[in-house]
């Protein structure tokens, strides 16, 4: 093999801090009060994501700043001359919080039994890149040894795909290929501290109603560099207390609800687009709604001027996949066309949607989406021979009702899993267990395989072709790119970066010491 990466010349390697007189910090972070999964084969949510960084690592890392991928426990990797092996070579002090050495079979068993899950596990369609895999995780395939997937040595772990991928590297620093203890991969509860194994930067010693409390690993390869001993993560829906916390110095960084209200420096509110899009969705898994052309005339009939009104919105967008350099301008639906929708549904055999069957718009509630829903049901009741209803389902539930197959209406917010159009694009394939909206469309699918070895501008045109083809057809409706929203002080808290996925590795982050205020009065004996 060539192209060997060597992670010493790594330029993107961050400087390992030498430990400080601060190691003793603790640092608060106030997060959203719902259920959380610790599993990484299971998380799928971004709270989850963020606290994964400190009890899970894979092969590589997130750098803090740029999101590349970074040595984690590989601490070197090659890849062959045609781009389809890669050849990762583990640390020989990567060791689990028990003391257990990790080994390459540890981390092939733990990416064979996200496979075995199947739609399970909400990522496992991201490794049908992988030689064997994708048969493997449909069970087309019984048998392990046809994925390419190899472990030739404690040391050494060999991955084979179907094809070259520019995006592999990144992907797999994502936090469902996170490495698990054997221990850990048939083990259903990953909330409970006291039979918690893992293998990150910090280890779980406290889950319950009020916080998660992570204290530092001693027995992580990279320990020197993590000069945090504790991370407290204070569960609350209380925005009002969780800002005035933070100002009165009991909350480090607020990732959950913020009281907007309350912030008089602009400062502490870090805002930064990220690599992600709400949008709006029409299934396409049974009939009528399998009809592109009917799903193109529903979309018609939506007054887009009102939906993405940017005194709503932050940033008001018709295009699925966030400015990307160098990704072709898309064209999506941008205005209602009464006249083009009445002429496809007649064609369609449905004039003025005659015979259409009843509208179910599922959303999770609040202001906005309960806004949208109003208009796109009023925009199809006032035109159409149709009955629209508009059900709501709050946060958790929301994500599992959300793909039932009564719904012709979803909604849902994308924040991409490494930084390439793939990561939306891919969504909606045939073969892809989060394709929410059933769509089922061979060239739609053949579009997105061809982009995969492509390079460059190349493969950002059949990209994009594909990207039109979902927004042309109204199957994909975009209404907004994503912004984040974090309070935080950074002369206080370092490590820390606005990043386009709002992921902050815990590894990183670190409480600057505080100088003591100087003395305002000096008393002297001879006063």
């Amino acid at each position: 093999m060539n192209r060997t990466i060597i992670a010493a010349a790594l330029a993107l390697i961050i400087t390992i801090p030498a430990v400080t007189q601060n190691r003793d910090a603790e640092i608060r972070i106030a997060i959203s009060d719902s259920e959380l999964q610790l599993n990484p084969l299971h998380a799928y949510v971004v709270t989850e994501a963020q606290l994964l960084t400190g009890l899970h690592e894979g092969l590589v890392s997130y750098h803090p700043l740029t999101l590349d991928p970074v040595p984690g426990v590989a601490e070197s990797w090659s890849i062959s001359d045609d781009g389809t092996v890669y050849e990762f070579h583990l640390r020989s002090d990567a060791r689990f919080s028990n003391g257990d050495p990790v080994t390459a079979e540890h981390v092939r068993d733990t990416w064979l039994a996200l496979l075995d899950l199947g739609d399970d596990a909400p990522y496992a369609g991201l490794f049908d890149i992988v030689d064997g895999a994708r048969a493997y995780r449909r069970g087309e395939s019984e048998d392990r040894d046809d994925v390419g997937i190899r472990a030739p040595s404690d040391d050494r772990l060999e991955v084979e795909l179907t094809q070259p991928a520019g995006h592999f590297l990144q992907m797999i620093a994502h936090h469902s290929f996170g490495i698990l203890h054997p221990d850990m991969i048939e083990r259903e509860d990953h909330n409970e501290p006291e039979n918690h194994i893992g293998n990150g930067p910090f280890v779980l010693a406290e889950v319950n109603a009020e916080r998660i409390v992570m204290e530092r690993n001693e027995r992580y390869w990279g320990e020197r560099s993590v000069e945090s001993e504790r991370i407290i993560f204070v569960r609350t829906d209380d925005s009002v207390g969780a800002t005035d916390d933070y100002f009165d110095g009991e909350i480090d960084w607020v990732l959950g609800p913020i009281d907007f209200d309350a912030i008089v420096d602009d400062r502490d509110l870090v805002v930064n687009a990220l690599f992600a899009t709400t949008f709006y969705y029409l299934r396409a898994e049974v009939e009528p709604w399998d009809d592109p052309d009917i799903r193109r005339a529903l979309a018609l009939l939506i007054p887009w001027d009102e939906v993405r009104s940017d005194e709503v919105y932050f940033l008001p967008t018709h295009r699925l996949v966030p400015d990307l350099p160098g990704y072709p301008e898309i064209v999506g639906l941008t205005e209602r066309d009464e006249e083009e929708a009445l002429s496809l549904l007649e064609g369609a055999g449905y004039p003025a949607g005659e015979g259409l069957p009843d509208v179910l718009i599922r959303i999770p509630g609040g202001f906005d989406a309960n806004r949208v829903a109003e208009l796109m049901a009023d925009a199809w009741e006032s035109v159409l021979d149709i009955s629209v209803e508009i059900e709501t389902v709050p946060y958790p539930d929301y994500f599992d009702a959300a793909g039932e197959s009564e719904v012709t209406v979803g909604m849902f917010s994308w924040i991409g899993d490494y930084s390439d159009p793939l990561t939306f694009l891919q969504l909606w394939t045939s073969d892809s267990n989060l394709n929410e909206v059933g769509l089922t469309d061979e060239r739609y699918d053949a579009l997105v395989d061809r982009s995969i070895p492509l390079e460059d501008s190349e493969r950002f045109e059949v990209m994009a072709e594909a990207e039109e083809m979902l927004l042309q057809s109204g199957t994909i409706m975009p209404v907004t790119h994503t912004a984040s929203f974090n309070l935080i002080d950074l002369n206080t808290i370092e490590g820390w970066f606005p990043n386009a996925l709002d992921i902050h590795p815990l590894r990183y982050l670190r409480k600057r010491p505080q100088e003591p205020a100087p003395d305002l009065i000096r008393f002297s004996p001879g006063l």
